[in-house]
């Protein structure tokens, strides 16, 4: 993804420790991790602090616990069937980072968004980023309010609609931002001198995603999206930073303790490497964690008029997506450096649209996400006034392109 133009807001700083007890966790009952480190100094468990009010209210008496688990894998199991009719039906669902939480000229409005404002209905999938929240912040990177956020979230759960959310985790070892590239991911897998550290990190955003909850109490299925970009080296986990190991202990020990310690059977782990670097099935594979550790293979490509490389970039995923049985999506998406006033008017129909919906195999994706609209000179979907607005809400119109008023599907 593209570093961003806005600073960081003023951060809370809060303990590192978990802002609220797990109560999902302890009714799954914790699992040990697979990965073990005798050689890892006995350091000390980062310690609770007190539950926030917004924890408290999602959590349920201990008496609830097994009506909440089928709650939460009926609403897991109804996403993925979601995702898979989706990658299976030549039609895919459209998507925009921070869609509800500001757009061009506006900020926190209620059932507000760009997309809206265009084309009438919400997009179908809500792209969200936890960055920050390892430091205890009150609001991500981009300034979005963590509140705010769970709440967008449950209402986009509320309509039938998708979320997804990545991590621009700090540099854990630094404490820069996920663009410092001092190694850091031989520092925090088992074993690693700052290995306790980053499970604080992970206990904050399993305490968030413990608080997103449902009107039934079940936990809200995520499409959770780490380390991505990997094949590249802007990020600290990327490419010339880490090896190949390394990268695969970092991903499953992730997974294993967000799944198995804390207990989230409702995440799905998407693995998304940028389309820039991809060429063959095998490029796609580079550094993979196994099928066990994956549910949506994805890939993040931005581009200006070379439409060969984005059919090219999705081609190869969708290959290596039915080849390990897995669902497919583009899940950034966006012309280089953002629209500007010398975008061309169609670029939606022309560079985005057709050449994905026309292609047989590239039509394959669930969803392709936009990404976010912070401003004129930082967006990446049409806002009322652009010049690419009316194509793109030609775009929106056609069946083959679905938004939030045709879900549930």
């Amino acid at each position: 993804m593209l570093r961003r133009n806005r600073p960081f807001p003023r951060l809370l700083q809060l303990p590192l420790a978990g802002l609220a007890a797990c109560t999902f966790a302890s009714a799954c009952g914790p699992a040990r991790s697979e990965f073990k480190s005798p050689e890892a100094p006995a350091l000390p468990t980062p310690k609770s602090s007190a539950p926030t009010d917004a924890a408290q209210d999602s959590a349920l008496p201990s008496t609830d616990a097994d009506a909440n688990l089928e709650a939460t894998a009926k609403a897991r199991e109804r996403l993925l069937q979601t995702l898979q009719k989706l990658s299976a039906s030549g039609r895919f669902a459209l998507g925009h980072e921070d869609a509800t939480a500001y757009g061009v000229g506006w900020t926190e409005q209620a059932d507000r968004s760009d997309v809206k404002s265009v084309c009438g209905s919400h997009p179908a999938v809500y792209g969200w980023d936890l960055f920050r929240i390892e430091n205890g912040a009150a609001e991500n990177g981009d300034g979005v309010d963590f509140d705010l956020m769970r709440q967008r979230i449950q209402e986009a759960h509320r309509r039938g609609g998708i979320n997804t959310i990545s991590w621009h985790v700090d540099n854990p070892v630094t404490r820069g931002d996920a663009w410092d590239t001092t190694a850091a991911v031989a520092y925090i897998v088992p074993g690693g001198s700052h290995h306790t550290l980053y499970r604080g990190y992970l206990d904050r955003v399993a305490d968030f995603l413990d608080s997103c909850r449902g009107d039934a109490g079940e936990l809200i299925p995520i499409v959770f999206r780490p380390f991505h970009e990997h094949t590249g080296s802007w990020f600290w986990w990327g490419k010339d930073h880490t090896t190949d190991r390394d990268f695969v202990a970092l991903w499953r020990f992730t997974v294993d303790y967000l799944r198995k310690e804390r207990g989230f059977p409702q995440l799905l782990f998407a693995f998304s490497p940028g389309g820039g670097e991809l060429r063959t099935t095998q490029d796609y594979l580079f550094r993979y964690p196994g099928d066990a550790y994956v549910d949506v293979m994805g890939v993040d490509h931005y581009y200006d008029t070379d439409v060969k490389s984005l059919v090219r970039a999705v081609t190869v995923t969708v290959d290596a997506a039915q080849a390990h049985h897995k669902v497919a999506a583009l899940t950034e998406f966006g012309i280089r450096d953002g629209l500007s006033d010398v975008t061309r008017p169609d670029w939606f129909s022309k560079n985005f649209f057709e050449p994905l919906v026309s292609h047989p195999t590239a039509s394959r994706i669930a969803y392709a996400l936009g990404w976010r609209n912070a401003g004129v000179d930082h967006c990446f979907l049409p806002y009322p006034g652009h010049q690419t607005a009316p194509d793109f809400e030609r775009v929106c119109a056609d069946g083959r392109l679905l938004l939030q008023r045709d879900f549930p599907l």
